[in-house]
């Protein structure tokens, strides 16, 4: 199987255009369309998965195409497919501690099929005009801003996206790309990854590991602030902050052993190098402290 998809970072601006005074509506999400092919290389199905974050986006999407590949069609099954049990899954103990604000829904033919967390009812509307005009995802704006004028409402809405993950999978090889915000700048890196012990190569398991490296590096850029701020004594020993980087990097511990059992199933090449999380780390305690001293001189 073949699969192409990207993942973009999304953000709306909703404005009413009568009442300038108002303040805008921002509507933000992670999205990522999901086909799926059957054994003769057809178009089977496609669903849409939106997240607040990129790792839960993608590892979802994994879990969904893993058991296409397995059992077929999601929503023509006797037993009902269980979107619930699987977001439940994929959000590991760190997520669901620190992360309160996590949410994800899933759309098919323009319509919410699972959803969990409170995701922007903007984005509902949105995938509902996708789906009337299918393979051109842009006019979807101009298409919500004609369907709220029929009710009467005048705004105009802009709309910003910037590739988080770009993907293509074939049996013999898998190029991934994926793009990472810092503190300073975003960062891209590229991999390629071909057959070693493993036959062919897996787009479910290229997809968990993009989740890896963006969760991984999120988790390394928070551990390096923390670090940083402790040193500055800007946050005390024993403090909640201090208790949540711990646990982030416990948590990035579980990421590098996933990534060990996917690198020794697979020949592997980065480009420019493979992102290292220590590293990150260092990166990022030493971006706060620069930063931290810019603004100090500035006052």
């Amino acid at each position: 199987m073949e699969i192409n998809t990207t993942l973009l970072r999304e953000r709306f601006v909703i404005r009413d255009t009568e009442n300038e005074g108002a303040p805008p509506i921002i509507a933000l999400s992670n999205r990522l369309a999901l086909p799926m092919y059957n054994g003769d290389g057809d178009l089977a199905d496609t669903f849409i998965i939106r997240a607040q974050n990129m790792h839960s986006c993608i590892r979802m999407a994994a879990q969904l195409l893993q058991s296409f590949i397995r059992s077929g069609p999601l929503l023509s099954r006797n037993a009902p497919y269980d979107f619930a049990e699987v977001w439940e899954k994929i959000c590991s103990d760190y997520e669901v501690s620190y992360n309160k604000n996590r949410w994800i829904v899933i759309f098919h033919k323009g319509v919410e099929i699972f959803a969990s967390g409170e995701h922007h009812s903007f984005l509902n509307l949105i995938e509902k005009c996708d789906s009337k005009n299918p393979g051109n995802y842009d006019r979807s704006v101009k298409i919500a801003e004609d369907a709220f004028g029929k009710m009467g409402r005048k705004i105009s809405i802009s709309y910003e996206a910037n590739i988080g993950m770009v993907l293509n999978v074939k049996p013999e090889i898998g190029r991934c790309g994926l793009v990472y915000r810092g503190m300073d700048k975003s960062s891209t890196f590229n991999f390629t990854s071909e057959p070693d012990e493993a036959k062919t190569v897996s787009p479910v398991h290229c997809m968990n590991v993009c989740a890896c490296f963006l969760e991984g590096l999120q988790l390394a850029y928070l551990i390096g602030i923390t670090n940083d701020k402790m040193r500055l004594s800007l946050i005390k020993r024993f403090s909640s902050e201090e208790k949540q980087a711990e646990q982030a990097l416990a948590r990035i511990h579980q990421l590098d052993v996933e990534l060990g059992v996917f690198e020794s199933r697979y020949k592997l090449k980065f480009r420019p190098e493979k992102p290292e999380f220590s590293q990150a780390i260092i990166d990022a305690e030493r971006a706060h402290a620069k930063n931290f001293a810019s603004k100090g001189t500035r006052d």
